[in-house]
């Protein structure tokens, strides 16, 4: 399974045709200040967040700090992120009643 980072820098350099090379997109690079993002990519890794990772990111969390770098973005999904549901039949000792 992919990490985070690593699905992330796939979408920019796959879907944002980032054309720089693989090795200066590091997990600290500063995404908008290197003109990685712009206004449109920003709104598309939003949308690609929220659909790979089933999260929702309100207007006011879009934000540098949540998303302008791998590892912030990393960060955040991670934050967002809802809990882990229970595997079948890890649901405790109480055991249904049958009729």
């Amino acid at each position: 399974m992919q990490s985070v980072v690593d699905r992330v820098r796939n979408f920019i350099i796959d879907d944002l045709n980032w054309d720089g090379p693989a090795n200066e997109l590091t997990d600290d690079l500063r995404l908008i200040q290197a003109g990685v993002l712009d206004s449109l990519g920003t709104l598309m890794l939003v949308e690609f967040l929220e659909s790979n990772y089933g999260i929702t990111i309100n207007d006011s969390e879009i934000l540098p700090a949540n998303l302008d770098s791998l590892a912030s973005i990393e960060r955040y999904v991670k934050s967002k992120s809802p809990e882990p549901r229970p595997r079948s039949g890890d649901y405790g000792s109480a055991t249904p009643k049958v009729s």
